[in-house]
């Protein structure tokens, strides 16, 4: 047990990555954090937010294949590298 899990600390947390992926107008940041034995992903940066939805059926639709495309990028990032 290390001197940190004995006395209740919490261990620091590191950003270890951030990615940043585009797509047409929509982009997004996200930050690769480990702490202890734990890696989280964080969404650090987005634009437009996520939970746009547009004031007209065209801007909402140009919003939705952004997202979906902003999607597709993330799938095919390799984290591991």
């Amino acid at each position: 047990m290390s001197s940190q899990e004995s006395s209740g600390a919490l261990p620091s947390t590191t950003t270890v990555s951030s990615v940043a992926v585009q797509a047409g107008d929509s982009r997004i940041v996200i930050a690769i954090l480990k702490s202890g034995k734990w890696v989280q992903l964080q969404l650090a940066e987005s634009c437009p937010n996520l939970l746009e939805i547009g004031s007209s059926q065209d801007e909402t639709k140009k919003l939705l294949e952004d997202h979906e495309l902003l999607l597709a990028k993330l799938k095919a990032i390799d984290l591991a590298t």
